[in-house]
């Protein structure tokens, strides 16, 4: 019986390393879409992030005592921890937007949809990002023609943050291309009722027909406030005063 190749036989060892090779590649390709592009970024990529998102990924993920922990810490509460899934998602987005393969570009979608479901999940119900984040789900299921959880997300945005404004034009693109100009411009509307003096609410509306300076927005909650005050005094009794008077 001829002797078995020693392990260090090189040449021997080639087809089984590219067996491997091939064998770890589609297991990568099968891989939930999520941990698809995880850490594989550039610095010019990191420097088009927002401020929290370069000071999140400049350090290691889990490095939670790394120098700027503290001070986005205070502003984003637990959920800071978490925010690098964000962070991952838009720069998949970016790629996306940027990548001519329809394939490649439906799996760098979804990977940021998972990244930002992710950080849904995970988040505390007073993160002040969320309806950035919800917008962004929007938009990214709006990519894989994935319209219900569309509807959903720019209406979490909304519910979270009345007047935001991609929570309002993301879907009101959709109604526009469905033919649904009316319900378009009813849907930007109440966002300018909201936030009167958005640029985007304002320019979308212009391009639907409408004049944003004719719609009435809401009043601040400082003036609702006021009001309600106002309605409480005029409608206390009247022989109060009187009453008074006659207890002297």
């Amino acid at each position: 019986m001829p002797a078995m190749p020693s392990s260090s036989v090189t040449p021997h060892r080639r087809p089984h390393r590219v067996l491997m090779v091939a064998t770890l590649l589609c297991l990568t390709l099968q891989a939930p879409a999520h941990s698809a592009e995880q850490g594989n970024f550039t610095a010019g990529e990191i420097a088009l992030l927002p401020d929290f998102c370069q000071d999140r990924l400049n350090y290691p993920v889990y490095s939670f005592s790394h120098p700027k922990w503290a001070y986005w810490g205070a502003r984003m509460g637990e959920t800071f921890k978490h925010v690098h899934h964000y962070c991952w998602a838009l720069v998949s987005l970016r790629r996306a937007s940027m990548t001519p393969n329809k394939e490649k570009r439906a799996h760098l979608v979804t990977t940021a949809l998972n990244d930002l479901e992710y950080v849904i999940n995970n988040a505390s119900a007073d993160f002040r990002l969320k309806p950035e984040v919800y917008a962004r789900i929007g938009d990214a299921a709006l990519q894989l023609e994935n319209f219900s959880k569309a509807f959903d997300a720019y209406d979490n945005a909304r519910q979270i943050k009345p007047g935001y404004p991609p929570a309002y034009t993301g879907w009101a693109e959709v109604l526009v291309k469905a033919g649904q100009k009316d319900a378009a411009r009813e849907l930007i509307e109440e966002g300018l009722r909201h936030a009167p003096d958005a640029p985007e609410l304002r320019n979308f509306y212009r391009r639907l027909g409408g004049d944003p300076s004719k719609v009435t927005p809401y009043p601040s909650p400082a003036a609702a406030s006021s009001a309600t005050a106002a309605d409480a005094t005029a409608s206390a009794p009247s022989g109060s005063a009187s009453d008074a008077g006659r207890s002297r």
